[in-house]
């Protein structure tokens, strides 16, 4: 399936606001967008990426941008080669660099987490934040959200 614009959520379910990516694309998912949660591992679905041929991708990560719990925020790609600290393992330059590949128009989303401990609750702020993340996306308007 082919996609103009496709929605790419990192997350991990089980350290609470951690989840956030994953949920806000997979809510996009039901809702009919092209959309897909990539869990913790971004980099294992760089071929989908590929394959859907997107024009645009937009990423959704809950990063450390020392801004209050649920806050969301556009994030300049040149910040994230500079220290910007996203919750995962892979460094945030290599899975751009690689998407990149695929196409130069990239927006990358984050939302601030309260709390990244075990756990399978997600915070009452970071639930406010994944909504107007949703509400943002799902009307086309990523680029009125703040950028950092």
């Amino acid at each position: 399936m082919q996609c103009d614009k496709l929605i790419v959520g990192i997350g991990n379910r089980l350290r609470s606001d951690d989840a956030a990516g994953s949920i806000v694309a997979r809510r996009l998912a039901q809702a009919g967008f092209c959309s897909i949660d990539t869990e913790s591992m971004p980099e294992n679905y760089i071929g989908t990426i590929q394959r859907r041929k997107p024009k645009k991708l937009v990423i959704v990560d809950a990063c450390d941008m020392n801004l209050p719990a649920g806050e969301v925020r556009r994030i300049d790609l040149s910040a994230l080669y500079g220290g910007i600290i996203t919750t995962h393992g892979l460094p945030v330059h290599f899975l751009l660099q690689k998407l990149q590949e695929v196409t130069p128009h990239i927006t990358f989303i984050g939302i601030q987490p309260e709390t990244i401990a075990i756990g399978d609750r997600v915070s009452l702020q970071m639930h406010h934040g994944i909504d107007y993340c949703v509400a943002m996306l799902a009307n086309g308007k990523e680029t009125d959200i703040p950028l950092l």
